[in-house]
């Protein structure tokens, strides 16, 4: 930095620093901003769904397992439909497990089945 010899050199100095500080201010009040809105609970858990997501070797294993899990479930709780019978509930347990594996392993086939039944549909409803 250069020494100042003059008056009107000060009050340049002064001017300059005085701008520079305002525009830092501004800075780091954005940054913190940013840094607080990242923060966020759900922002933060938000992040991590979308990098888990975006993790391509585990995305499609994660959503056959996923797929087959729920309608596995749902296959169950249609079957025993909140029975106290045993027998019910047991083949509720053995549809659930039968058609989890089912989807889980043929999800792509699955998928492309209900992708052409979803266009026949669009398609005759264009028609009709």
């Amino acid at each position: 930095m250069q020494k100042i010899k003059t008056v009107e050199a000060l009050r340049v100095a002064i001017i300059k620093l005085e701008t520079r500080q305002v525009a830092e201010e501004k800075l780091l009040r954005d940054q913190f901003f940013v840094t607080y809105e990242s923060l966020k609970p759900v922002n933060v858990i938000r992040a991590a769904i979308n990098e888990f997501l975006t993790l391509s070797d585990l995305k499609e294993p994660l959503i056959e397992t996923t797929a087959g899990i729920i309608t596995g479930y749902l296959s169950r709780v249609l079957i025993t439909r909140n029975s106290k019978n045993p027998l019910l509930r047991i083949s509720g347990i053995i549809a659930q497990y039968g058609i989890t594996n089912l989807v889980s392993k043929n999800s792509t086939k699955i998928v492309k089945v209900a992708l052409r039944f979803i266009q026949s549909l669009t398609s005759t409803s264009k028609n009709g």
